[in-house]
């Protein structure tokens, strides 16, 4: 079986080959990735990797014999969508229907998996966990852009019996989080560093924050059934961005950290929170990370992978020298 990852050199994607690497044996696995700052003892354990845009034309024909395709390549950042619009619009929509078509007329047994999210597609004004029912109000480009492709997927499942499954992630966090902007990798980068931990606004605003081990093995779930249709992945645990503060101040009392609010930014989601009962019942997925064991184990990854190709740790006094974390197979 061969098995492409779009971003596989991307924080998820490098949790997501190990973990597929461990489940999947004698699996043939792939990254496409066109990341510059991907540095070369960070390169995990794929049988290939193509350094590309995962929608090139010279790259489109590698598809052709994939079994499965796990589509995390997008434009991740809400302000960078709230910034150029149009730059996100070509990154994950008019990208990812040029590759669908590819599938469609040269792969049409593909398994397609897609990395949505949930909190910027459910808007604001949630008060209770979303699901799959939820009628989708995005407040970003961003949101609205992995709204967009989920449209194109069922309009490719129902013309085309493509078929796909979509994965609204939560926020997630874990290891090789380096050039992650999430709340918990950015936090670990500002502990070790500034040791100010900046809050966007009050710090009030709640996410639910799911380990990428956890996220990993419910892709892996998704690909050993085939699993079709949407599915809402997170912990059903709602965090305060100051409660996240909170676990890393009292983990590590030495270090002195401290608390600074900036202003928040208008397309931010107040509350986020996933209702994952169809996940558990179709999938059997049930997050294992505890939220406090989790932050401060990710904490520590950081802390032992620091290297000072990374200028955000150039200031770390005994920083680790750079080594290969997975071998290129």
């Amino acid at each position: 079986m061969r098995m492409i990852i779009t971003g596989g050199l991307g924080f998820i994607g490098q949790n997501l080959v190990a973990h597929l690497r461990r489940r999947f044996p004698g699996a043939s696995l792939w990254a496409i990735d066109r990341d510059p700052d991907a540095q070369p003892w960070e390169l995990p354990c794929y049988d290939r990797i193509l350094r590309a845009c995962f929608a090139d034309d010279h790259v489109l024909q590698f598809y052709d014999q994939a079994d499965v395709v796990v589509h995390l390549a997008a434009e991740t950042s809400v302000q960078a969508s709230v910034a150029g619009p149009g730059e996100t619009f070509r990154n994950n929509v008019v990208k990812t229907q040029k590759l669908l078509e590819r599938l469609r007329r040269f792969a049409p047994r593909t398994h397609f998996v897609f990395a949505s999210t949930g909190g910027a597609l459910a808007g604001d004004g949630q008060s209770d966990a979303v699901d799959e029912t939820l009628l989708p109000q995005p407040m970003s480009p961003y949101g609205a852009s992995k709204l967009a492709v989920e449209g194109f997927l069922t309009a490719y499942r129902g013309s085309y019996e493509l078929r796909s499954a979509t994965l609204r992630f939560s926020n997630v966090y874990g290891p090789f989080g380096l050039r992650s902007h999430g709340v918990i990798p950015s936090f670990c980068r500002m502990a070790l560093t500034t040791g100010r931990l900046i809050v966007n606004g009050d710090g009030a605003q709640t996410r639910d924050f799911v380990h990428a081990e956890d996220i990993s093995e419910a892709i892996a779930r998704v690909i050993e059934i085939r699993a079709e249709g949407v599915y809402q992945l997170g912990t059903g645990v709602a965090t305060s961005v100051l409660e996240v503060a909170g676990i890393l101040r009292r983990s590590r009392p030495e270090l002195g950290l401290r608390v600074a609010h900036r202003p928040g930014f208008g397309a931010e989601i107040r509350h986020s929170l996933s209702d994952i009962t169809k996940a558990r019942r179709d999938l059997g997925f049930t997050p294992r990370h505890r939220l406090d064991d989790g932050i401060r184990a990710t904490l520590e990854w950081f802390e032992r992978n620091a290297s000072l190709q990374h200028p955000w740790l150039d200031d770390i006094k005994g920083a680790d020298q750079p080594r290969r974390l997975w071998a290129v197979g």
